[in-house]
């Protein structure tokens, strides 16, 4: 080696602790080279000598020397050995953190409409399934085998997976009574992405959307997100009050409805109003976007044949896993004539590809193989036996007048005795650590009288759902 090489060579020093030595090399040689002490145009030592001197393997040298010319930093020169590249007075050592400063956004994004989840002694906020009894060794099964395969070069269909696909029209025929092909269904991330979807391809800046009041927030306001207003249609025992609906439709595209479990009030569209429902939606040229968001559970009712499978020309079905499974899985989907389906995978196809593809094999796998019902079969058996405990707390609760929407789905309204707001009864069961969102929470205005309180009660434990009433005794008496 020169002087120059041996010199600079001598400060190295490689920790035997520290982790891998060919990293701890490559670094203290980006070090030098942001510190000027080696210049583009120096001739590194050869790696023999190098490992010699630094009495470490050659192998840990040429690996470190392989990572610097990766990154263009060193180059090597058949016959005549690797010097400090002429790029490398851009040492990424001497980058400068990301500015905090940047160019105004010309719109406010609202803050998303979201219920999070926090660290509280007991959450009643709804939408959360339990996961007590969730297969886990099986579906991890199924996402190792779909781990597995031979990945394709593809991004894949914007459909979504063929075999998902497939596994559902069979699936929904059985469970929810629906009819239809695969290239009738697209997957999507949940519900509110099919939203997004439909709201990408029929709203702009003078369009008008119906939802439900009170009703599901995120909806809303991904209609709002897409330049639409939005008309409250209130609710009642029977569902969306169909007659409420507005009389001027111009520019309407949609009305979105939770007929199977109304959100968050639990009642159920009763067939008579589904039948006006899709008459008026009909004869103005409207879409209907059926959110079946928890369907499939249901205790003490006959089932209702979801909107989809009436006779209609007009209704989206819109699905989800995330309460029958779990949300962070992100699959759902939507069941429309063939045309619509194509127009919105055109649509994602320019703006994201396609879904994950091992998650949807996975879920195909699970779906097909009967995990997916079994799972839900049992299920059932236990919501039934925790909205019976709620059932029979709020009962003796001093604040409960009247119990509702708990034939259905993994909430309930709870309506309160006079004197009493849901919005005062939240507030006074935030400071016993209790979440317990009041009715008017999901309200669009002041019409929804704020008298009574929402129940989740599916991922609590039934020790948790009796010691929350309990608590709730004591601070609603003391008015």
């Amino acid at each position: 080696m020169t002087n120059r090489e041996v010199a600079w060579a001598l400060k190295c020093d490689l920790d035997r602790h520290g982790g891998q030595l060919s990293t701890q090399l490559a670094q203290q040689i980006r070090n030098s080279i942001a510190g000027g002490e080696l210049i583009p145009g120096d001739r590194v030592p050869a790696s023999r000598a190098l490992a010699r001197e630094l009495n470490v393997a050659r192998g840990t040298v040429t690996t470190a020397m392989d990572i610097l010319i990766a990154e263009g930093l060193l180059e090597a020169r058949a016959g005549s050995g690797t010097y400090i590249s002429s790029d490398a007075s851009f040492c990424p050592e001497q980058l400068q953190p990301v500015s905090e400063t940047l160019i105004a956004l010309p719109h406010a994004v609202p803050k998303p409409e979201i219920d999070q989840l926090g660290a509280v002694q007991i959450d009643f906020r709804p939408c959360r399934p339990s996961l007590e009894s969730f297969p886990l060794a099986i579906w991890r099964r199924c996402l190792s085998s779909a781990g597995s395969a031979m990945p394709s070069a593809d991004y894949g269909d914007p459909r979504g997976d063929e075999r998902l696909r497939n596994t559902l029209v069979t699936y929904l025929r059985r469970a929810r009574g629906l009819s239809f092909t695969a290239d009738q269904i697209i997957i999507t991330n949940g519900a509110v992405h099919a939203m997004h979807l439909l709201s990408s391809v029929y709203l702009d800046h003078d369009s008008k959307v119906v939802v439900e009041n009170p009703g599901y927030r995120l909806a809303r306001q991904t209609f709002r997100l897409a330049g639409a207003d939005i008309i409250p249609c209130a609710v009642d025992s029977s569902g969306l009050v169909v007659d409420e609906l507005p009389s001027n439709t111009e520019n309407v595209r949609f009305v979105c409805v939770t007929p199977s479990h109304q959100f968050p009030t639990g009642s159920r569209l009763s067939l008579g109003r589904r039948r006006e429902l899709i008459s008026w939606a009909e004869e103005r040229g409207i879409l209907i976007i059926e959110d079946d968001y928890d369907g499939e559970f249901r205790y003490d009712v006959s089932p209702l044949a979801p909107l989809a499978a009436m006779s209609n020309g007009c209704v989206v079905y819109c699905g989800t896993f995330s309460k029958t499974l779990f949300p962070g899985l992100r699959i759902g989907f939507a069941v429309a004539p063939k045309r619509l389906i194509d127009t919105l995978a055109a649509y994602r196809s320019i703006s994201e590809y396609a879904p994950n593809t091992i998650l949807q094999s996975a879920l195909a796998k699970f779906i097909s193989e009967g995990h997916h019902e079994r799972h839900i079969h049992k299920m059932r058996r236990i919501y039934a036996q925790k909205r019976k405990t709620l059932a029979e707390s709020l009962r003796a609760s001093t604040f409960a007048e009247q119990l509702q929407g708990l034939d259905s789905g993994l909430n309930a309204l709870v309506k309160l005795k006079t004197g009493l707001t849901g919005t005062r009864l939240s507030a006074k069961a935030k400071h016993l650590d209790i979440v317990l969102p009041p009715v008017r929470h999901y309200a669009l205005d002041d019409s929804v009288p704020d008298d009574a309180v929402v129940f989740g009660y599916a991922g609590l434990s039934e020790d948790q759902l009796v010691r929350g009433v309990e608590m709730l005794n004591t601070t609603s008496s003391a008015r």
